[in-house]
């Protein structure tokens, strides 16, 4: 054993606090020696911080389940309009100035903080559709832990967009260590990649694990974390690249995946070209930012679209023959085909008696095409259904 190693196992021995714990053992294996006689201590080891990890995950159950015991604590806002998009950010970061500038709505604003103590929702308007803001009262550090925190955070789990607000006029670095610190915590999981690891619990089996290759990490460690945590019969199936994390995700059902981006406010504060380029730097790996300045209209369309796109919704019209399209369209998710289209439209007539379908589009080279039920849909087509 090495003297680094023989110091850092008194300094594991010696901590008490779980998550800690966790920490300085996974620093005491990254020490361990790597010869034959020591396969078995690293062996008991890696056991060990299966063991731990699975009764810290068990103790962040319990308190979730008594945090969540109130239901009159959980908001929700019923949904309107092809989508909705809660806006978050700390307090006075231009949330409610952002929605009074693009909707008809007139928030409160202050300088003061919390002007906003409830999620509000407001609608934008865009061409031919109505997209709903939500205005989620300003998030602080521990902000989980309060009843307005936890409804406001319930309406954000439940969003199909959630749009990140940073003010350039502030700390960028400190803002999103609140905001990515308050929605990790409420298991909110921004762009995170749902499919990465798939698991099912069966009767028979023990552990069958498929994609080891795709695991970042000792594939041991996932046999005794499941064991740690009484898991005899499942499936885990790696489909992508994937961390310990996922792994703990996949199994909580809890966990919600969320669509995100950024929109920098106040774009016209002083040193907030500097800041922008700071959030650009830091964050523009994993999120799409959008800078916007309201006060003086700057980008509000730009970022109106960049509300739409995160969506991951489109626009079909439909038409009678010898007829212009109708003016509202129906809006469906991306990837849907001619047959989603018919279901919405009457699905006894164009579905179990569906004839045909033409496709007319402005900005293809074939203006008009005659396709079947399976054929994709792209944003603005133009459909006309015929049945037998």
């Amino acid at each position: 054993m090495t003297p680094e190693f023989d110091r850092q196992r008194i300094i594991y021995e010696e901590t008490e606090d779980l998550a800690q714990r966790i920490v300085e053992l996974e620093k005491l294996l990254s020490l361990a020696p790597n010869h034959k006689g020591g396969e078995r201590m690293v062996g008991d080891y890696r056991k060990k911080l299966a063991q731990l990890k699975a009764l810290l995950e068990k103790r962040r159950e319990q308190e979730r389940a008594r945090r969540s015991g109130g239901g009159a604590e959980e908001g929700v806002i019923r949904k309107e309009g092809a989508g909705q998009i809660c806006l978050i950010g700390v307090t006075n970061s231009g949330k409610s100035t952002l929605i009074n500038s693009v909707t008809n709505a007139k928030l409160d604003v202050g300088d003061y903080p919390f002007t906003t103590p409830l999620p509000t929702p407001a609608m934008l308007t865009l061409e031919d559709i109505n997209i709903q803001l939500v205005e989620i009262p300003g998030l602080f550090e521990g902000s989980h832990e309060t009843g307005i925190g936890r409804q406001a955070l319930a309406v954000a789990r439940n969003t199909d967009c959630i749009a990140i607000v940073i003010d350039l006029s502030q700390d960028i670095e400190s803002q999103m260590k609140v905001i990515l610190g308050e929605l990790d915590t409420a298991r909110i999981r921004l762009n995170k990649e749902k499919t990465a690891v798939r698991v099912e619990k069966v009767g028979l089996g023990g552990h069958m694990i498929y994609g080891a290759h795709n695991y970042q990490g000792d594939i041991e460690e996932v046999k005794e974390f499941l064991n740690a945590r009484r898991i005899t019969n499942i499936i885990v199936r790696f489909q992508k690249s994937a961390t310990f994390q996922q792994l703990v995700d996949a199994l909580d059902t809890s966990v919600a995946y969320v669509r995100a981006m950024v929109v920098a406010t106040k774009g016209d504060a002083q040193g907030s070209e500097a800041r922008f380029k700071e959030l650009e730097e830091n964050y523009s790996s994993r999120f799409d930012i959008v800078p916007i300045s309201a006060e003086k209209r700057e980008n509000l369309d730009g970022m109106s679209w960049a509300f739409y796109r995160h969506l991951d919704i489109l626009r079909v019209y439909t038409k009678i023959p010898g007829k212009q399209r109708e003016r509202k369209p129906i809006v469906l998710p991306e990837g849907s085909v001619v047959e989603d289209a018919a279901a919405k439209i009457h699905k006894e007539l164009f579905i179990e008696r569906f004839r045909s379908a033409v496709i007319f589009r402005e900005n293809d080279k074939i203006k008009r095409r005659v396709v079947g039920l399976n054929y994709p849909l792209q944003d603005s087509d133009i459909i006309q259904l015929a049945h037998t």
